[in-house]
């Protein structure tokens, strides 16, 4: 079982997890923006891209042999959730900045969120129209934008795609959360689909420690929609 990393730039450590259904590759229009500013560690998570599947902590013990001694992480979406629990889980992660993510996917009476019908048809029509799954999931995400840049990874595992959606349908870090020690940086987009801006209302209350950005003109990948703006934010964060 092998671990695809993607090494590039110069600067502090800078460790970026992508979202469900992506690869590494999602973050390619991003280099040129911060490769000056950090050494970038792009990672293909388990059954997505080059990475084989594997449980979490295999993958963890694995990825951490090939990251240095102390690094930041960011996770886009699904990735936000791995980096989570890795900065939960590691003390060598020095800063954790979600972009359009949650603690928490699903929605609740007092948590914004997605319905959970909404995965579980995502669930279903995996096996049937892989594809299309796919396509559909990429068109929630951009709200009416139209990002060339984004592309529908050629290779995914279905252990990794299913694997993910459970990981979002019922993973929830919101009490772990309390017990992060780090710098934390929360980006939403008031457009997105998926992650409502509303939940930043929400974990300002759990967490006035942390810090937020709302991208107004942004919806779910606000780093390619406005990548000037994410740069300069992640400078004024890791500084």
């Amino acid at each position: 079982m092998s671990i695809n990393i993607h090494i590039e730039g110069n600067g502090k450590p800078l460790v970026l997890f992508h979202g469900w259904g992506f690869d590494l590759e999602v973050w390619r229009p991003i280099i040129p923006f911060l490769a000056n500013n950090f050494k970038l560690f792009l990672v293909d998570l388990p059954g997505f891209g080059l990475t084989t599947y594997m449980p979490w902590n295999e993958f963890k013990l694995k990825l951490l042999k090939k990251l240095p001694l102390k690094f930041a992480i960011a996770g886009w979406s699904m990735g936000g959730l791995l980096a989570t629990k890795l900065a939960l889980e590691e003390a060598r992660v020095t800063h954790l900045i979600n972009i359009t993510s949650s603690p928490y996917f699903i929605k609740e009476d007092n948590w914004p969120g997605v319905k959970l019908k909404v995965f579980n048809s995502f669930y279903e029509n995996l096996t049937t129209n892989y594809q299309q799954t796919l396509i559909d999931f990429v068109r929630l995400q951009l709200q009416g934008e139209n990002h060339n840049e984004i592309k529908i990874p050629k290779v995914s595992l279905m252990d990794g795609l299913k694997s993910g959606l459970d990981l979002l349908s019922s993973c929830d870090l919101r009490k772990s959360l309390l017990q992060l020690k780090i710098p934390a940086l929360y980006l939403f987009g008031r457009l997105d689909a998926i992650i409502p801006w509303r939940t930043m209302i929400s974990m300002r209350e759990l967490y006035p420690n942390f810090n937020y950005y709302l991208f107004d003109d942004a919806a779910h990948v606000p780093f390619l929609s406005n990548k000037e703006c994410f740069k300069n934010l992640l400078l004024d964060f890791l500084q």
